[in-house]
């Protein structure tokens, strides 16, 4: 069974702890993730997501092919608290994956004609914001994804979106400084608008399965990139340490 406290937080208060003891200087290298996953007894996707937990916090710094490093300048982290707040961002999006995408698919049979026009709206606005207003690109980012859950015309399907969006993407601490922090940098904000692009020809095309898998595949980029982001040793990970809900 699953703790209530999720593995990669346990392991990341431990680390904590072993950085404030003293154990490491700051500027030292720490172990590698094969060394700390053995150490913890875990998998090495566990020990990313306790390793961007620190960094968020400013404890650590992630050097791509060279490690991780004690930078010793904690910074607190803080949020309002919700049912999601111990669970790491590869489950999160792996919960909106399903949820988003099949919420999608059936949006696909119910949008009507004004409701595709308000999302090529949003997706112009959005094309406008690259390199410039990341605050605001974020915004109509929500809005896409919640124009199409409202295309549904189910209230229980609105519900649901809007909660999870709320509850993953801005009230959770870990997940809303991992996103403002790396995955809208500006050389990323293109390759949203495509898949919002995608999404939003097969939505005009009623096309039901091809909006289900192209929202699949927009969340499975934003996947890609967060691997990116928590690959310190510079090599490629093992796609079956991505597919997890958690460490036994």
């Amino acid at each position: 069974m699953l703790s209530n406290k999720r593995r990669y937080f346990e392991i990341g208060t431990q680390i904590e702890e072993l950085l404030d003891s003293g154990v490491f200087k700051a500027g030292q290298r720490l172990p590698s993730e094969r060394v700390l996953s053995e150490k913890f007894e875990t998998s090495r996707a566990t020990i990313r997501e306790a390793i961007i937990m620190l960094e968020l916090k400013g404890l650590v710094e992630v050097k791509q092919g060279a490690g991780i490093y004690f930078i010793e300048s904690k910074q607190v982290q803080t949020g309002p608290p919700n049912q999601y707040n111990d669970i790491g961002p590869f489950e999160l999006l792996q919960a909106r994956q399903v949820v988003e995408s099949n919420i999608a698919c059936f949006a696909a049979t119910q949008i009507k004609f004004n409701e595709l026009k308000a999302l090529k709206r949003v997706l112009i606005a959005q094309e406008n914001e690259i390199n410039r207003d990341s605050k605001k690109f974020e915004e109509l980012d929500h809005q896409f994804h919640q124009l199409i859950a409202e295309s549904t015309q189910n209230r229980v399907l609105i519900d649901q979106a809007t909660e999870m969006w709320k509850s993953v993407r801005t009230q959770n601490p870990l997940w809303k400084a991992l996103n403002h922090k790396y995955l809208h940098e500006a050389d990323l904000q293109s390759q949203w608008i495509c898949d919002h692009k995608r999404i939003l020809l097969a939505l005009q095309r009623r096309a039901a399965e091809d909006v289900k898998q192209a929202v699949w595949q927009h969340i499975e980029n934003s996947k890609v990139e967060l691997m990116k982001i928590a690959t310190s040793d510079g090599i490629n990970a093992d796609i079956d340490d991505f597919f997890f809900a958690g460490d036994m």
